[in-house]
C-alpha cells in the first residue's frame, strides 16, 4: 500500500486516473437528478391544464397564455446564462457560446418539434382524460429506442429494450381504461363525444412518436454541435407555439365563448408555462447531456401514475384500476433499470480506473518516479 501510495504521488497521471474514478457515476447522478425534477414538473402539467380549462381556458388560449409566459421565462433564463458567460469572459462577448450553422439547423429543427410536441399534447388534454393522454405518451421509450439506433448508431443495451417492454406492457394496460370511455361513448347518443375520445388519442399517440424525436434530436445535437445551447431551441420552439395558439383561435375557441378565460385560469397556464414547461424542458434538455435519450424517456414514464393521482386528488378525476395497475407496472421498470444501470456505471468507472492504474503504475514514467522518489531518500 505504502509503495501504491508512493507511486501515484510520482506520477501526476496516475493520480489523475484515481482521482477521476467516480466521475462517469457523478455524470449519471446528476442527470438522473435532473430527469426526476422534470418528471415532477411535468407531472403536474396535466393538472394545471385541466384547471385552467375547468374554469373558462380553450385549447387556443391555453396555448397563448401558458407558452407565452413559457417563452418569457425562457429568455430571462437564457439571459441570465449569457450574462454569467460575459463576467467569467471578463466582458468579452465574443466568448460567449453562440450556435454555429450545424448548431443553428437544429435549434430550428428541435423548435419545429417542440411546436407539434406542446399543441398534441395540450389538444390531448383537451379532447380526453389525463390517464388516456399519458397512456398513450408512455410509448415514448420505445420511439426513442428505435430512433436512436438508426439516427446515432448507439446501441441500445439490453435493460432498456427490456424496460421498455415492460412499460409498453403498462402502457397497453392503462390503455384499457380508454378503451371503456371509447366504448362508453359509442353506446350513447353524443357523437361528438366519440370524436373528442378519437381525436385525444390521435393527439396522444403523437405527443409519444414528437417528445422521442426531440429527445434523439438534443442528443444528437449534444453529439455533433456540443457548442450549440439546446435551450435557445425551446425558447423559440414555445414562442413558436404562442403564435400558433393565436392562429388556431378562431378554429378551437368555442363560439360565443369570452374570448380571455378567467383570472385564476390565466394564473392556472402561467404556472405552468414557468413549471410544467420552461423548467420541465430545460431540465430535460440538460440531462439528455448526461445520460441517453431512452434512459430520460423511460424516466419521463412516471407521469403516466403521477398524472392521473394528481387530477384524480384535485379533480376527482378517478383513475381506473387499470391506469393504478399499468402505472406501478411502469414504475417498477423504471426503478429497476436505473437500479441496473446505476450499478453497471459505477463497476464500469472502478474497473477503467483499476485497468488505467495497473497499466500507469508499470510504465516506465511511473517507474523512473519510484526510482527517484528511493534515490531521494
Amino acid at each position: 500500500m505504502a509503495c501504491t501510495c508512493e507511486r501515484v504521488a510520482s506520477s501526476p497521471r496516475l493520480a489523475s486516473v484515481i482521482g477521476t474514478q467516480g466521475s462517469a457515476a457523478r455524470k449519471r447522478n446528476v442527470g438522473f437528478l435532473l430527469a426526476l425534477a422534470a418528471v415532477l414538473a411535468v407531472a403536474s402539467d396535466g393538472l394545471l391544464l385541466k384547471l385552467s380549462y375547468r374554469d373558462g381556458a380553450s385549447a387556443a388560449t391555453a396555448a397563448i397564455f401558458k407558452y407565452s409566459s413559457s417563452a418569457a421565462t425562457m429568455a430571462c433564463f437564457l439571459a441570465s446564462l449569457a450574462a454569467r458567460d460575459r463576467r467569467r469572459a471578463k466582458g468579452t462577448p465574443a466568448l460567449v457560446p453562440w450556435p454555429s450553422a450545424t448548431g443553428w439547423r437544429y435549434v430550428l429543427a428541435s423548435a419545429t418539434l417542440n411546436v407539434f410536441l406542446e399543441m398534441c399534447y395540450t389538444l390531448g388534454f383537451a379532447f380526453t382524460t389525463s390517464a388516456n393522454v399519458l397512456a398513450f405518451a408512455a410509448i415514448a421509450p420505445v420511439w426513442a429506442a428505435l430512433m436512436s439506433w438508426p439516427a446515432l448508431g448507439l446501441r441500445v443495451p439490453r435493460r432498456t429494450v427490456v424496460a421498455c417492454a415492460f412499460a409498453l406492457a403498462g402502457s397497453v394496460v392503462i390503455g384499457l381504461s380508454f378503451r371503456a370511455t371509447l366504448g362508453t361513448s359509442a353506446t350513447g347518443a353524443d357523437e361528438g363525444a366519440r370524436t373528442r375520445d378519437a381525436l385525444g388519442l390521435v393527439f396522444a399517440i403523437g405527443t409519444g412518436i414528437t417528445a422521442a424525436a426531440q429527445l434523439t434530436l438534443i442528443q444528437s445535437a449534444a453529439m455533433r454541435a456540443p457548442e450549440t445551447n439546446m435551450l435557445i431551441a425551446h425558447g423559440l420552439g414555445v414562442a413558436l407555439v404562442s403564435l400558433t395558439g393565436f392562429a388556431l383561435l378562431p378554429a378551437l375557441h368555442p363560439p360565443g365563448a369570452p374570448l380571455a378565460p378567467t383570472d385564476a385560469a390565466i394564473g392556472y397556464l402561467c404556472l405552468d408555462g414557468v413549471v410544467g414547461s420552461a423548467f420541465a424542458i430545460s431540465a430535460l434538455t440538460l440531462a439528455v447531456s448526461f445520460i441517453p435519450a431512452t434512459e430520460v424517456s423511460l424516466l419521463l414514464q412516471v407521469e403516466g401514475l403521477l398524472g392521473p393521482l394528481s387530477t384524480f386528488l384535485v379533480l376527482n378525476e378517478v383513475p381506473t384500476v387499470y391506469s393504478l395497475a399499468g402505472g406501478g407496472v411502469v414504475i417498477a421498470a423504471v426503478v429497476v433499470h436505473e437500479a441496473l444501470a446505476f450499478r453497471e456505471e459505477i463497476r464500469a468507472a472502478r474497473d477503467e480506473a483499476a485497468a488505467s492504474a495497473a497499466a500507469l503504475s508499470h510504465s516506465p514514467a511511473a517507474d523512473a518516479g519510484a526510482a527517484e522518489l528511493g534515490v531521494r531518500r
